[in-house]
């Protein structure tokens, strides 16, 4: 009986683990076309993202098949998903990562309210390294990744559309409201 007990509790400590809902193969642009996988970005069933490096000798790569390198000066990312679904192609200025051992990287994956991928954001470097003339590209040592919601914004309060008068090209006024005098002197009359 203490045995079933054990186990029992050793499979809901498991279960409480979030799990990943999403998975994504995540390469960085070491040279022009040549993709190189420096890690793994996942999405949790709790609402959170986490970025795990995988630290292979020997990474996987991406064939010229799999990627389209449009721009030399852009520094690009590719996440591919290993749930068989999207690949997404992240371009960022590659004078952005020039002479910055600090490099951080920032993955923002915005979600709909059911938890479905409809777009990544991807920002690495520092914009103030672009005014160097020269120097080399080092990748980013930081990583961060964040989900967010996509969240309506409270919807604006209109004023009824102007009526313009065809004659005059202004706008045109509503009439005042008319004395009871006005409004039933034909019944008054004999």
């Amino acid at each position: 009986m203490l045995l079933l007990s054990i186990l029992a509790l050793a499979n809901t400590d498991d279960t409480l683990a979030p799990s990943a809902t999403e998975k994504f193969e995540v390469f960085h642009d070491i040279s022009y076309n040549e993709f190189v996988q420096r890690g793994e970005l996942h999405v949790l069933n709790d609402g959170t993202a986490q970025y795990q490096p995988i630290g292979l000798q020997d990474p996987p790569r991406l064939t010229e098949t799999d990627s389209k390198h449009p721009d030399p000066s852009k520094y690009t990312v590719i996440l591919r998903s290993l749930n068989g679904g999207a690949q997404f192609v992240l371009p960022v200025l590659r004078c952005r990562l020039v002479d910055d051992s600090k490099a951080e990287e920032t993955f923002v994956i915005h979600t709909t309210e059911n938890g479905d991928i409809f777009h990544i954001d991807y920002d690495a470097g520092n914009s103030a390294n672009c005014q160097k003339t020269h120097g080399s590209v080092s990748s980013p040592v930081h990583t961060k990744a964040l989900l967010r919601k996509r969240a309506v914004g409270p919807a604006p309060k209109l004023n009824p559309a102007a009526v313009i008068d065809m004659d005059t090209g202004k706008e045109h006024q509503p009439e005042p409201p008319k004395s009871f005098l006005a409004k039933y002197w034909y019944y008054i009359v004999p």
